[in-house]
């Protein structure tokens, strides 16, 4: 069994207030929701080759099966991140990515991948539909990424954001002896912990949109082909998301407190 790692990697802002607001570093916070257990550094990045994915496609597809594990650990801290937004649980959520893996490794044995098509995007989508099969069996309903809440005659998509979302974020509880050698540094973890309670209580229509988008790297295009929804859902539910988060941190600190240290 390979071991799934999370990297964290370094915390990066923008200068301003502004361009913290616009131009959040989603994929460093998105990370933080996910269990400690992953994110234990190991020092397999550096062991990465140069090739393409297409290249250690092929050299599989040549009977290196041994290549393999290049992909696994190119790709297993970003798909673990989807699949844990979905299933909401580590032991499921490793499950599921090991199914996925084994799934890939036959779908290229048979030639199915062309590479017409984006390796990341084609392996990402059997990552997301393993997780939703898996779903659907622990929890013996539908998974749907449209709300059953949401239509013109309650309420506009995007509302479920303003409800109970807040209530679940006590900011009180976030200074929790992290040791910090400055002021700056402690809000810096305050803020990373805002961040990542946040992605862990807004309904998964939004989580799983933003790892797709700020983690996982794929466009709107793409987030709009796989999960069946208008492009212009996916970019709403991005933007709603991100406006909600900016609500939620700007109730905590000023926009000068902020400008403070992240300049």
């Amino acid at each position: 069994m390979f071991i799934l790692q999370n990297n964290l990697g370094n915390l990066s802002y923008s200068r301003g207030i502004l361009a913290f607001i616009s131009e959040l570093k989603f994929s460093a916070f998105l990370n933080a929701a996910i269990p400690a257990s992953y994110t234990e550094a190991e020092e397999t990045t550096n062991c990465l080759s140069m090739q393409s994915d297409n290249d250690i496609i092929r050299n599989i597809q040549n009977g290196d099966s041994d290549s393999f594990s290049e992909l696994v650990t190119r790709y297993k801290d970003k798909a673990y991140s989807l699949t844990f937004k979905i299933l909401k649980n580590e032991d499921d959520a490793e499950d599921s990515l090991q199914e996925a893996f084994i799934k890939l490794f036959k779908s290229i044995k048979q030639n199915q991948f062309e590479e017409r098509s984006k390796f990341s995007t084609y392996f990402y989508t059997i990552v997301y539909n393993t997780a939703v099969d898996h779903y659907k069996k622990l929890k013996s309903k539908n998974f749907s990424l449209i709300s059953i809440d949401v239509n013109e005659d309650n309420f506009k998509d995007g509302d479920e954001l303003a409800f109970s979302i807040e209530s679940k974020i006590d900011t009180q509880n976030y200074s929790e002896s992290i040791a910090t050698d400055t002021e700056k540094q402690l809000n810096v973890n305050e803020i990373q912990n805002i961040i990542g309670k946040f992605i862990e209580s807004i309904p998964q229509q939004y989580s799983v949109i933003l790892n797709m988008f700020f983690i996982n790297d794929m466009s709107h295009d793409e987030i709009s082909k796989m999960l069946k929804l208008p492009i212009g859902t996916v970019k709403n539910r991005i933007f709603r998301a991100k406006d909600a988060l900016k609500k939620i941190i700007l109730k905590q600190y000023s926009e000068e407190e902020l400008a403070s240290y992240l300049s």
